[in-house]
């Protein structure tokens, strides 16, 4: 076999390898963030307080599945798309139906620190805890 023929065969089981590599960190690698069930063992008798600094989107995210999960150990009924409150500087969590329902025009049920200006941002999840949107 020729010097020429060998490195055309390395190189391409290089591309085979790096191709492989990235097919498996696609189908593994990206998990839809969705809130822990009610029936999620609790390692802590009481939840700890949400933290009200975030510094990227992730940590927002994470603090509102914290707040979810934490008003649905509670017994707070989700399908009435409550403004769950302020989980971070800026930020308020809502719960809405996807697709939106007459219930979430509701004024009760809308985050009214995001309708008066005090939050400039908010995050949407359905009844179940999925992401509806992050905004």
């Amino acid at each position: 076999m020729s010097k020429v023929t060998k490195k055309i065969l390395t190189i391409a089981a290089i591309i085979l390898v790096v191709i492989i590599l990235v097919l498996i960190y696609l189908a593994f690698g990206h998990k839809k963030a969705v809130a822990p069930t009610v029936n999620a063992p609790q390692n802590q008798a009481k939840t700890t307080p949400i933290p009200t600094t975030a510094k990227t989107p992730d940590d927002v995210l994470k603090n509102a599945l914290n707040l979810y999960l934490e008003k649905k150990r509670e017994g707070l009924d989700m399908q009435n798309g409550p403004c769950l409150g302020k989980i971070a500087d800026d930020w308020v969590l809502d719960i809405a139906h996807n697709p939106r329902q007459p219930i979430d025009e509701k004024p009760e049920n809308q985050c009214t620190d995001f309708k008066n200006g005090l939050a400039g941002h908010f995050i949407e999840l359905d009844p179940e805890g999925k992401l509806i949107k992050l905004n």
